[in-house]
């Protein structure tokens, strides 16, 4: 017999939310389980998957229902997200499986699932739900959200990741399909990604044809990246934000106040910017181009 309280300690632990495996392993019986059942505590989640009345039905409860009544282990967004390394769940939910499960398992949302296991390194137990570890994690949602980059470089500026880890993960599993973009991401957090990023700025602006430019022109004893000298405007590019340290984020708003006070028009760009739409940082410096050139000739 089920001891009561022991029962609704897990349940307290596991926002309301358990298997009737679970419920089995703290001495429950079919008959308790049934009974809590018919007398509506708990209601039926999924078949073998129960949620108690008492406990809200929150986003938590719904990831934990979904990934036990599948039996597999909560990745990409929805490990993301359960990892606190996104704010939002997003829809639908993200589950793998080494078996096939049927659509009549699950009903209260969408749940993208895929027929995959992963290594035990790659799997870890957080808050009491199977899930894959973070290094993993941020490598697959990463592949799957349009503006991964930042998502990689935001856990390492946190450090709720480190390279090296995101390296080995990476290393476990090279023959996973979807993760040639996260090689790459890792390819550039590994070298110096504000150089990388002016390469990638310069080749820009001659691919679009906007000329006139030098690259670190002195200035009051700062040098700007790009700078246009006769109009008087700086463009300063830098790269992931896991690279900047407190000292430089102040040299920059110290160049950026003594270009201010010389006169000078400034963009910044970033990396990601610079990545995710190029087209439109170089509309940004060809209009800043116009206006300063109106504003000499007036």
């Amino acid at each position: 017999m089920g001891d009561t309280g022991t029962v609704a300690a897990w349940l307290a632990d596991h926002d309301g939310v358990i298997g009737r495996t679970e419920a089995f392993a703290l001495g429950m019986s079919r008959h308790q389980i049934d009974g809590r059942v018919s007398r509506g505590e708990w209601v039926v989640m999924a078949r073998g998957v129960y949620r108690c009345v008492t406990h809200p039905f929150s986003e938590a409860a719904l990831v934990r229902g979904a990934v036990l009544a599948h039996g597999g282990v909560a990745d990409r967004s929805t490990a993301a997200w359960w990892h606190g390394l996104v704010t939002e769940l997003a829809a639908p939910l993200t589950i793998s499986a080494p078996h096939a499960t049927t659509g009549e398992r699950w009903s209260h949302t969408g749940v993208d699932l895929m027929r995959r296991s992963f290594l035990p390194a790659d799997v870890a137990d957080c808050r009491g739900l199977a899930v894959t570890g973070k290094p993993l994690t941020v490598l697959l949602a990463a592949a799957g959200m349009e503006y991964g980059a930042r998502l990689i470089d935001r856990t390492l500026q946190t450090r709720a990741v480190v390279l090296q880890e995101l390296r080995d993960a990476l290393d476990r599993n090279s023959g996973r399909w979807g993760l040639a973009a996260a090689r790459h991401w890792l390819a550039i957090a590994s070298g110096d990604t504000e150089s990388y990023a002016e390469r990638l700025f310069a080749k820009l602006l001659r691919s679009e044809g906007i000329t006139g430019w030098v690259e670190q022109l002195p200035i009051a004893g700062w040098r700007i990246d790009f700078a246009w000298p006769e109009l008087r405007l700086a463009v300063e590019i830098d790269g992931w934000a896991y690279h900047s340290s407190l000292d430089s984020f102040r040299s920059d708003r110290q160049k950026d106040n003594a270009l201010q006070a010389a006169g000078w028009a400034r963009l910044h760009f970033t990396l990601h910017d610079l990545e995710e739409d190029p087209i439109g940082c170089a509309e940004k410096v060809a209009a800043m181009l116009s206006a300063q050139a109106i504003q000499r000739d007036c």
